[in-house]
């Protein structure tokens, strides 16, 4: 009914001629169960770009059981919203549908085979913005569209807008009831969009939210040693700080020596934090401070790439990354190259030109995490830098952080390697960082509002350990004593939505973040219990 409800919607918007002009969009699908499913991702979206089949919005990656025919690998499900360059290719769906088959072959897709069965590329237009379309070879929407959760899932992820729904503060969108889709009869709405808002009902009706994490589809990233496809929000990961500098905030210069000694140092450290529960161990090489100055990149790889190099094989046989902390886009390429899993950019690729090419083109398709920052260390806490629009620090954040992804996408960084990171005590006063701190869900919402997709969902960093705001409420001075208002700080943190807390003593706060966890645990419980349930419930306290 929902897919009918946009079909009708779209019909009469295929012949409005009154729309605005603009470069023809479309929506496409991807899926694979063959091969290197997230490098044929990769590879489709690159040959996607060179063929001038641009990407505006994606959604995550979504790992789901085979449907139809039950009998083998799992599949790899994303969707994405493109822009078509040439208005000859992307007016006509036919045409647009030739390129993507060209591309499909280019990856190995065989004609023929099992309708249903395995394929290393599947390409497919699921709305168009000239509206539905029929012939022999291509039907939009999609007869079975309204059936396929592989489908709807990756849809709901690209509605942008006051379409999108607001994060409730427990990292998932807040869900109202599926209504019916509406059936417009204004032409100029956009068909695309209608069709957006009938997969998303369609998707809250067929559970939603609920329904992902489960056998049937997982939401999923590369990251890791072997670039595994991961699951996150359940369990809360640690991020240890190894700083390997003189002028830290914190810790700076704890790993002074000759170059022999402050590695084996780092080792030691770093295998200290991951026997206390990190996941990844963040290295970096110069202090961000507010008036930090800046050390050239020569001089961070120095420090750094030797340290990464050799955590890389220390940590070989343990589940833990390594995370370079850089802005520099060559220290970032010389780390992805000594084994870093993770590149940390605290500026967001506003302080590097090079960054977003180098991570683009790194071998492995490490995470990006993208943090929010005005200015550098030396200016980020001016006046100027901490002045917020209607004083809306958490909005103003997200969509800040909205733009600077957009332009990691563009610039090649697939947005499901993008994470996200609200900057906290970057560029904010204390009340700011109290703000940013206690609405993280509005940070959240502002990335879906603004058509971020994926990026809405990502897995977000935050980083309080042992910072100046905590200092002022707690009265204490010196940072190696706010281990307990860092540990509060990160309970918070997690309860407002955040994925992965950054810390410098991990045993200080490993509790606290495992009670978050089993907190946030029991509210999912209660909202996925079944509905019918609830209702016993309140029949039987009424009685």
């Amino acid at each position: 009914v929902h897919a009918a409800s946009a079909a009708r919607a779209s019909a009469g918007a295929t012949h409005d001629r009154s729309r605005p002009a603009r470069a023809p969009t479309a929506v496409i699908a991807l899926g694979s169960n063959q091969g290197d499913r997230v490098g044929l991702f990769r590879e489709a979206l690159r040959l996607l770009r060179a063929h001038g089949v641009f990407p505006q919005t994606h959604s995550c990656l979504y790992e789901t059981a085979p449907a139809y025919v039950t009998d083998q690998a799992a599949f790899l499900n994303a969707a994405c919203i493109v822009r078509v360059e040439d208005e000859s290719v992307g007016s006509c769906p036919v045409k647009l549908l030739d390129v993507l088959k060209r591309i499909e072959k280019r990856l190995g897709r065989k004609d023929g085979g099992v309708r249903f069965g395995p394929r290393p590329i599947d390409l497919d237009i699921l709305f168009h913005d000239a509206g539905a379309f029929k012939d022999d070879r291509l039907e939009i929407p999609h007869p079975r569209l309204h059936e396929r959760d592989f489908v709807l899932a990756p849809l709901a992820d690209l509605l942008r807008g006051s379409e999108a729904d607001a994060f409730d503060g427990n990292d998932v969108l807040r869900e109202t009831a599926a209504a019916s889709p509406p059936i417009l009869s204004d032409s100029r709405q956009d068909p695309i969009q209608t069709g957006l808002r009938a997969a998303r009902a369609t998707w809250l009706s067929r559970g939603g939210e609920r329904v992902v994490g489960t056998d049937a589809i997982r939401r999923v990233a590369p990251f890791g040693k072997n670039d595994t496809l991961r699951t996150w929000g359940e369990n809360t990961e640690i991020m240890g700080i190894l700083n390997a500098t003189p002028d830290s905030f914190s810790d700076g210069g704890e790993l002074d020596g000759d170059d022999e000694i402050c590695i084996s140092k780092a080792v030691k450290r770093a295998r200290e934090m991951v026997a206390a529960g990190a996941s990844f161990v963040d290295v970096g090489g110069q202090s961000t401070r507010p008036g930090a100055t800046r050390v050239s990149a020569a001089e961070e790889a120095r420090r750094v790439v030797p340290v990464i190099r050799a955590l890389a094989e220390a940590l070989r046989d343990t589940e833990a990354c390594v995370s370079v902390d850089t802005f520099y886009g060559a220290v970032a390429a010389a780390a992805a190259d000594a084994g870093a899993d993770v590149v940390n950019d605290v500026s967001g690729g506003t302080l590097c030109e090079e960054m977003y090419r180098a991570v683009a083109s790194t071998a492995r398709p490490l995470p990006y995490v993208c943090m929010h920052m005005r200015g550098d260390p030396r200016t980020m806490q001016s006046r100027a830098m901490t002045a917020y629009e209607e004083d809306d620090v958490p909005g103003v954040v997200g969509r800040e952080l909205g733009e600077r992804a957009r332009a990691a996408n563009d610039a090649g960084i697939e947005p499901w390697r993008v994470w996200t990171d609200p900057g906290i005590g970057f560029a904010k006063t204390a009340r700011g960082n109290w703000d940013a701190l206690a609405h993280l869900n509005v940070v959240r919402s502002e990335l879906a509002r603004s058509g971020a997709g994926a990026l809405a969902r990502a897995p977000m960093l935050v980083g309080v350990s042992r910072k100046g705001f905590l200092g002022e409420v707690t009265g204490r001075a010196d940072a190696a004593d706010r281990d307990p208002a860092t540990a509060a700080a990160c309970a918070a943190a997690i309860a407002a939505g955040a994925d992965v807390v950054r810390v410098h003593d991990v045993a200080a706060v490993v509790d606290a973040v495992r009670v978050s966890d089993a907190v946030r645990a029991a509210r999912r419980r209660r909202r996925d219990r079944p509905r019918s349930h609830e209702g016993e419930m309140r029949a039987s306290v009424d009685t």
